[in-house]
């Protein structure tokens, strides 16, 4: 008996589909290209409910006729191409003819569209690939697509799909990598009829700027390298600019966005010893390319491209970047004629033949002379009250366990003879085992505990900043954290909406040591991203891990002893002192035994 059966049109459709419409984000990228391609001036989004309930795009493009509205909805019906020469010479967005049949097998699709020189447009209502209604109506010139209840019939996927804040920030990624590139196209976004973004036509940079919620284009440095291989245009941020976050990196070939992190080393390589190592710098790079010299036809969402010869663009694209930033990143000058402006020339030739002297009087802590930092030099100092106050904390919590408290008091009274390699690893004998401790990976489950007990109390201390401060994120960014506010509260954070993209912070947990609010709230969401997909469902221990990750100390640093002996003192005390969060080792342990059998 024969068992091999040819599947119907609409079972092939819907495994189409889950390769081309994986969440409704999909969708929307697939029919804001199919506008582009049909040559519209003028492009609106309108999604409900992150587009699980409603993806409606307009354009007033070129429209169908009859049979090509009803065409279009067939698997490989497509305009773009012929032959199969023709993939390597696409100047389109589409070409395979897949987008609109998978999300026919998978939705509620309603189009109308009609073409400038017909009296008549068509409508079409299609459910799960099968066509309900065709008829004549008076619309618009241009296609109008309703896409409502997307995976009405595939419920396994609906299922996958996440919140809706989630779902709306990948709507708005694609939203705006289709946007970016063709900044003299009119966009406009539309969530639950609150409007998101309402784009006009205009400059590439002004386009960036409104996309990525600069207020300053003047923070931009542009790239306009041409070549016989490639043409390189678009913008850098300085330097000082570069954030702790991604998402502010876009890369686009022949205006098609891409993914390529052999092109993307190049760039961040161009700004080395510019940023910090845990910085990203921001770019939206250009790149004109011959159709012959590429394949896009290599991966279902097109986000991948091969280049015949990607060592060339790669040396090509990091001159470019690093020529625009030798040309703009420049020290500041002064005019030391101005007898307002501070001239070191003047001062070093002053202080050369005469001794600075203190001013008498007035308060004795107090000196404007930069080697009397007594603050600076009591912060340092006093590093290891960190660990201190805490250890005290919780030992005061802790009275009715006299029991514990004294086998904590016995484990820590055999650690001896503690010091530092000077790669980060910390040295350390218990009786007679060796022990090697990760110090970094010690102070970030230091730190996890202490977060995760100060969300089970909800009493996390909140040091609150004397003058408020704004914080501009993007588009996804600020939906993020929007999202995480009350999980930040409990964290100590004391973070509020502040309008389109901006957030106001008036207060940040009382012991955070690194750097700025900006960067301390920044890197709490870079983090986040990261370890989100680990901790699914968790939110609170996914913040508390990503703020122990970018608190913790560095490999780096230097520690005094009595630092070495506090921080190891408080690793232990921790419940799960031997691993990270993330399940990796904080430390090993090395009996005499072993290191005997090494010898033999």
């Amino acid at each position: 008996m024969d068992c091999i059966k040819l599947l119907p049109d609409n079972i092939a459709n819907q495994i189409a589909a889950g390769e081309v419409v994986q969440r409704p984000a999909s969708a929307v990228k697939e029919l804001l290209e199919n506008a582009l391609d049909a040559g519209a001036t003028e492009i609106k989004l309108n999604v409900k409910e992150g587009g699980t309930l409603l993806i409606q795009v307009i354009d007033n493009g070129f429209g169908m006729s009859p049979t090509d509205a009803r065409m279009c909805w067939e698997r490989h019906a497509t305009s773009k191409i012929v032959k199969a020469d023709d993939l390597f010479r696409l100047t389109s967005f589409g070409f395979r003819g897949e987008a609109l049949a998978s999300i026919a097998a998978i939705a509620h699709v309603d189009m109308k569209t009609k073409r400038r020189e017909d009296e008549l447009g068509t409508h079409i209502r299609i459910e799960g690939s099968k066509i309900i209604e065709q008829e004549q109506i008076a619309c618009l010139n241009g296609t109008q697509f309703a896409i409502k209840n997307l995976f009405y019939n595939v419920p396994a996927r609906r299922n996958f799909l996440k919140s809706i804040p989630v779902e709306l920030r990948h709507i708005i990624d694609e939203f705006t990598r289709v946007a970016m590139p063709h900044h003299q196209i009119a966009f406009s976004l539309f969530h639950n009829d609150k409007e998101v973004f309402d784009l006009k036509p205009a400059s590439a940079a002004q386009r960036i700027a409104e996309l990525m919620n600069k207020k300053n284009d003047k923070d931009f440095l542009q790239v306009n390298e041409s070549h016989d291989l490639l043409n390189v245009k678009g913008f850098v941020g300085k330097p000082e600019i570069a954030k702790k976050t991604r998402g502010e990196q876009f890369l686009f070939v022949n205006n098609r966005y891409i993914k390529d992190a052999y092109l993307h080393h190049a760039i961040v390589n161009a700004f080395d010893q510019l940023i910090a190592k845990d910085q990203y710098p921001m770019y939206v790079l250009f790149l004109d390319i011959e159709p012959s010299r590429i394949d896009v036809n290599i991966h279902p969402t097109k986000t991948e491209i091969k280049f015949d010869d990607e060592r060339a663009i790669y040396t090509l694209v990091k001159s470019a970047v690093k020529k625009a930033l030798g040309q703009y990143v420049v020290i500041p000058e002064l005019e030391f004629s101005d007898p307002n402006v501070f001239n070191p020339v003047a001062f070093l030739q002053q202080t050369s033949t005469e001794t600075v002297k203190k001013p008498s009087g007035g308060s004795q802590q107090f000196s404007p002379f930069p080697g009397n930092n007594s603050m600076r030099g009591v912060q340092t100092a006093q590093w290891h009250k960190l660990f201190e106050n805490q250890y005290l904390e919780n030992r005061q919590e802790k009275p009715d366990e006299p029991q514990q408290q004294l086998k904590i008091e016995n484990q820590l009274n055999k650690i001896s003879d503690a010091f530092q390699l000077a790669n980060g690893y910390l040295i350390a004998k218990k009786n007679d085992q060796l022990i090697i401790v990760d110090q970094r990976a010690a102070h970030e489950r230091i730190l996890f505990e202490k977060y995760m007990h100060s969300i089970e109390r909800r009493s996390a201390p909140i040091q609150q900043l004397l003058f408020p401060r704004t914080l501009e994120l993007s588009g996804t960014d600020y939906i993020l954290a929007h999202e995480l506010l009350d999980e930040m509260k409990e964290l100590g954070f004391d973070v509020a909406d502040f309008g389109s993209n901006c957030l106001i912070i008036n207060g940040v947990p009382a012991e955070t040591i690194k750097g700025t609010e900006k960067e301390l709230l920044e890197g709490l969401l870079e983090h986040y991203k990261q370890n989100a997909s680990q901790f699914a469902g968790d939110k609170r221990k996914a913040l508390a891990v990503s703020l122990a990750q970018n608190e913790a100390i560095l490999r780096t640093r230097s520690l005094k002893t009595e630092e070495i002996s506090d921080l190891l003192n408080q690793l232990f005390e921790c419940e799960q002192a031997a691993t990270r969060p993330n399940g990796k080792a904080v430390f090993v342990e090395f009996s005499s035994t072993y290191l005997n059998d090494l010898f033999k």
